[in-house]
């Protein structure tokens, strides 16, 4: 359990939590004119449009130094900077469908097994890959760039990799099946998902260099290129 859940637990905050609830047909302007105003760049919560596994769609703020959220989030309902400032929230990830944070996207993995899993989507494509990761969360602003988004992505992979890799846990979806990749089924699992390219299957099956557990992120790339090269000829 990590730093935010640890935290938590700790204040002892149980029960379930409303969020601020944006309805269509009462779409009215918050009587604070800022309120619903992304945070400044070293605020540790940002601006979230979420949606609940209710249907509902909402705005909150939520913490912007997470790859990915485990059992429950920390949140505000309204700006964490503007006064009379709001207390802490809680909210079980259960209950969150979807959230996209400063245009970052992640979904609850319910599907692969995971309800209490919110993870960050970082490679779109034939096949989507989705991280998890505890170890890094509070090393690693989530929105590195708003100048530069490219960097995004490519920052996060690195830090991704090297130490925190055991921690690390993935999820693909292709076609609309959500599988989760733990350290004992990569090899099996993955050799068979590529296995229509060879070049990428049998390095998997293999355990060569660069086909690890721990370089999910470039197997998935290389192999959406090699679906995109095939959907082509």
């Amino acid at each position: 359990m990590y730093a935010f859940v640890r935290f938590a637990l700790v204040v002892g905050f149980i029960g379930s939590v409303s969020l601020s609830t944006i309805s269509a047909a009462s779409a009215q302007a918050p009587s604070d004119s800022s309120a619903w105003h992304d945070t400044s760049s070293k605020a540790r919560h940002g601006l979230a449009v979420v949606r609940t596994t209710d249907g509902k769609t909402v705005r909150s703020y939520f913490p912007v130094n997470c790859i990915g959220f485990e059992e429950k989030i920390s949140y505000f309902s309204r700006s964490p900077e503007v006064r009379p400032f709001p207390r802490i929230q809680y909210v079980d990830v259960k209950k969150i469908a979807s959230a996209t944070i400063r245009g970052h996207q992640l979904e609850n993995m319910a599907a692969a097994g995971a309800p209490d899993v919110l993870a960050l989507r970082l490679i779109e494509g034939p096949v989507e890959l989705f991280a998890f990761s505890g170890s890094v969360g509070d090393q690693v602003p989530l929105i590195f760039s708003v100048l530069n988004p490219a960097l995004a992505a490519p920052t996060l992979l690195a830090h991704l990799g090297g130490s925190a890799i055991e921690r690390n846990r993935w999820f693909v979806r292709r076609n609309g099946q959500l599988l989760a990749l733990t350290h004992g089924n990569f090899r099996r699992l993955m050799s068979e998902y590529t296995a229509d390219c060879l070049a990428v299957s049998t390095q998997i099956k293999q355990g060569s260099e660069g086909f690890h557990y721990k370089d999910t992120p470039q197997i998935i790339n290389l192999y959406n290129q090699f679906l995109r090269e095939t959907a082509t000829r």
